[in-house]
C-alpha cells in the first residue's frame, strides 16, 4: 500500500500519531481502546493515583516554571484531587489520603529541582518525531523542557495494605527506586531522540525523591538510550504491519492473543471489560 494511503486510512481509523505510552500497552488493548472505542475512550473511569499524580504535576510545574506561589499551588493540587469522583470504596480510601500526600509530593519536588534552578525551564514541552520506518509521527509531552535537557517527573504513591483482622486498611509506604523503570527509559529516550537533549528522570514520593541522570545512571547514558529507543521503534514497526492488515478491531482481534493478565484490565470498569471479552470472544 502506498504510504500517503496508508496514513489516510489510518487518519480515518482516529490514528493520527503514536506514543511511547500507547506503544507500552499490549496490542489487544490498543486495538481495543483506540479502534474499538475510539472517542469512547476518554469515558474510561480513571483512578486517584492517576488524579493525584496530575494534580502534583501541575503545582510542581507551576511553582519551579511559572513562579506560583507554593501555598497557591499546595491548595490548587488539593483542591483537584478533592474534586475527583472515585471509582471504587478502595479508590476513595486512597483520594482522601492522595488529598494529604499531595503537599509532601509537591515539596518534595520543587526540592528535587532546586539544582536545576538557573535554567531556563518550561512546562509540558511537546515532541513530534517522525520515522522513515514509520507512517505514523511518535509525539510526548516532556514534564520541563529547558535549553541543555528534559526532565521528566514521576510520582509514586502510597498503596493500601492488606485488610486487618478488624478489616480496616493502613497505607504502606513506597519505595523510592534505586534505578529507574525499563518503561520510562524507553520513553525519555523517545524524547532523546527528537530532541538530542539528555534526559533525567526524578521519583517523587511523599517521602522524599531520587534523581537519575547520565551521570549516576547508566540506564540514560547514550548507548542505552539508543538501545531503549529502537526497543520502542521496533514495536512500533510491528503495530503498523499490524495495521497494515486491517484497521477494523473485529479483524485485527483474531490476529492478536488477549493478555488478560495486563493489570489495566484489573482497573478497568465491567462495562468496558465486557466490551473488551466480547471483541475477543472467538
Amino acid at each position: 500500500m502506498d504510504l500517503e494511503e496508508f496514513r489516510k486510512e489510518l487518519a480515518e481509523a482516529g490514528l493520527e500519531h503514536t506514543s511511547a505510552s500507547a506503544l507500552e500497552r499490549p496490542p489487544c488493548l490498543r486495538v481495543f481502546e483506540y479502534l474499538h472505542l475510539g472517542p469512547r475512550r476518554r469515558e474510561m473511569p480513571v483512578g486517584v493515583p492517576a488524579i493525584a499524580g496530575t494534580a502534583a504535576h501541575d503545582g510542581i510545574q507551576s511553582v519551579v516554571c511559572d513562579g506560583t506561589d507554593i501555598e497557591d499551588a499546595l491548595a490548587e493540587a488539593s483542591s483537584h484531587i478533592r474534586s475527583h469522583n472515585p471509582i471504587s470504596d478502595l479508590d476513595e480510601l486512597k483520594k482522601n489520603q492522595y488529598v494529604e500526600d499531595v503537599e509532601l509530593v509537591i515539596n518534595n519536588g520543587v526540592e528535587a529541582l532546586a539544582p536545576y534552578a538557573g535554567m531556563n525551564m518550561w512546562p509540558e514541552e511537546r515532541i513530534t518525531l517522525t520515522r522513515p520506518e514509520l507512517a505514523l509521527p511518535m509525539i510526548g509531552f516532556v514534564d520541563i523542557g529547558s535549553d541543555d535537557v528534559i526532565i521528566e517527573l514521576k510520582t509514586k504513591w502510597s498503596p493500601l495494605g492488606p485488610p486487618k483482622k478488624d478489616l480496616t486498611r493502613s497505607f504502606r509506604k513506597v519505595k523510592l527506586p534505586t534505578r529507574p523503570d525499563e518503561a520510562h527509559v524507553r520513553q525519555v529516550a523517545v524524547y532523546w531522540a527528537a530532541t538530542g537533549k539528555m534526559p533525567i528522570l526524578i521519583y517523587i514520593t511523599k517521602e522524599g525523591s531520587v534523581t537519575f541522570t547520565a551521570d549516576n545512571c547508566a540506564d540514560l547514558q547514550t548507548k542505552s538510550l539508543l538501545r531503549r529507543f529502537n526497543q520502542l521503534l521496533h514495536n512500533a514497526i510491528v503495530w503498523e504491519n499490524l495495521l497494515s492488515i486491517s484497521t477494523d478491531p473485529k479483524v485485527l482481534a483474531m490476529y492478536i492473543q488477549p493478555a488478560w493478565e495486563d493489570f489495566r484490565y484489573r482497573f478497568m470498569s465491567d462495562e468496558f471489560l465486557k466490551e473488551a471479552r466480547e471483541l475477543y470472544s472467538v
